[in-house]
């Protein structure tokens, strides 16, 4: 079982895509807590920039979330955000992606080979660590966007029988509307990742969730 799946009620409602001050975000664990009961938000992930070789103390952050279930009335989860490479492989130890809870996958950058992107995109949704695919459509090059629709249709059956969501990440106003009409079609369930970088960024889910979430 995935872990999103024991949090399925709150896929909507919590913020299922946050960046610390261990990366590049500007905040704390405890001070995203804090913001979080401000807003009533029921579920928070931190879902921290990771690679092979980190250059911070990954286990620091683990204490620190560890700390702030002890201490706030809220779902925190564990996880890490994470960077297919060309070929194929996910850039992150073993010993992190087995460890945490929420393992996400993202494109950050990538060779101009459509083809190739599509392999190493079916790669990571069948890994079985990976619950979702974060700020999907985006690439350096618009290979996402201009994949044929047959082709997207493809891709959300795989997803839906590895149990990978398909995160509406709010900063980038992504994935494109067609393809979330697509995904409620054929039951690849949305969750909200707002990829947040600061506690100004930790805000209420945009009005349309909340008939979306009526339908699930």
């Amino acid at each position: 079982m995935k872990t999103w799946q024991k949090y399925k009620q709150y896929l909507l409602s919590g913020e299922w895509h946050i960046h610390t001050n261990y990366t590049d975000g500007s905040n704390s664990v405890a001070e995203y807590c804090e913001k979080a009961l401000e807003h009533s938000i029921p579920l928070l992930a931190f879902t921290e920039h990771v690679r092979k070789e980190l250059r911070y103390d990954f286990s620091s952050l683990l204490e620190e979330i560890d700390k702030a279930r002890a201490e706030y009335s809220l779902i925190i989860l564990s996880g890490c955000e994470v960077k297919i490479l060309p070929d194929g492989s996910l850039d992150v130890s073993d010993d992190i992606i087995k460890e945490v809870d929420y393992p996400v996958f993202a494109f950050h950058s990538f060779p101009k080979n459509s083809d190739l992107f599509l392999d190493c995109l079916k790669s990571a949704i069948t890994n079985k660590y990976i619950n979702t695919w974060a700020h999907p459509g985006i690439v350096p090059i618009n290979v996402s966007t201009d994949i044929d629709s047959d082709v997207i249709l493809e891709l959300f059956k795989l997803m839906k029988e590895y149990n990978v969501l398909l995160e509406y990440n709010n900063k980038y106003n992504l994935p494109p509307q067609p393809w979330i009409k697509l995904a409620k079609e054929i039951d690849v369930l949305i969750v909200r990742g707002s990829d947040v970088h600061s506690i100004t960024d930790l805000q209420l889910p945009p009005s349309w969730m909340n008939s979306y979430r009526t339908n699930l």
